[in-house]
């Protein structure tokens, strides 16, 4: 039974809160343990509230609403955590939250009859931009000076010379995918496309070596080294909240990324 009654002045309210909390978090993550929406609800099991298709908006606008109007307290509790990580999330994308949308909050919270202002007021208002981390000089001429494929020289190299070490390792792998997919003409994606594309019994490019006998093994293992690199290094780089890698992991990655792509060459 519902414990409130969602009157027409409530579900503005509720459009409007989703309207201020939407940029707070994703709606979804692969991390199973990273912060997000449907992370928050599922911990509080009503994570059904949220499957429903839909725009990012629209599935929080009627998960809030159920949220709202069939349970007391847990309106509470979800906007306490989205809240925390919310704070920490807006830090990490270098858009900190601001004086006027915690006030915006604040009222709509009000009208919605849910007190949070102890927890409002204890987000820290650092109008400040975390700065970027510049590569160490010496990381950024090693990589210069190393025999990089074209696709690392262009947009990834710059990327990393700029401080944006995930964005600069996944722009490297999509470059890849997509020689594969120019290559093959297969529309495949990700580690489906290159357990395809690099089938040991079929395959559409085949990975040579200087020795015969090895010719097999060899094709094998670039097919898992691709399908991994899909799978750990791209999806994972493809959203934005994933933890910031150092300019040595990023260095590292780059140069993997640089390898698979000479192999192909040979």
């Amino acid at each position: 039974m519902a414990e409130r009654r969602l009157t027409a002045d409530k579900k503005v309210q509720i459009n409007r809160l989703v309207e201020i909390i939407e940029d707070f978090l994703p709606i979804s993550t692969w991390g199973k343990s990273a912060n997000s929406f449907e992370a928050i609800f599922k911990e509080s099991r009503v994570h059904s509230y949220l499957d429903r298709n839909g725009s990012k908006k629209q599935r929080l606008i009627f998960g809030f609403g159920k949220v709202y109007q069939q349970h007391l307290r847990l309106p509470y509790t979800i906007l306490r955590k989205v809240l925390a990580q919310g704070e920490q999330y807006r830090k990490h994308k270098r858009r900190p939250i601001k004086s006027d949308e915690i006030e915006a909050l604040q009222d709509c919270l009000q009208q919605l009859e849910i007190d949070l202002d102890d927890e409002l007021e204890a987000i820290n208002l650092n109008p400040d931009v975390p700065k970027i981390q510049v590569p160490p000089k010496e990381l950024v001429k090693r990589l210069e000076n190393h025999p990089l494929v074209d696709e690392i020289r262009s947009d990834p190299l710059q990327k990393f010379k700029d401080g944006h070490f995930n964005e600069a390792v996944r722009k490297a792998c999509e470059k890849f995918e997509a020689k594969i997919q120019n290559k093959t003409g297969n529309p495949a994606i990700g580690s489906s496309l290159m357990g395809q594309v690099f089938n040991p019994q079929n395959p559409s490019i085949t990975i040579t070596s200087g020795s015969q006998q090895n010719s097999s093994t060899i094709q094998e293992g670039y097919q898992k080294l691709a399908m991994g690199m899909m799978s750990s290094i791209r999806n994972i780089f493809s959203h934005g909240d994933e933890d910031r890698r150092t300019p040595e992991e990023a260095f590292e990655m780059l140069l993997f990324v640089n390898w698979m792509f000479g192999k192909l060459e040979d």
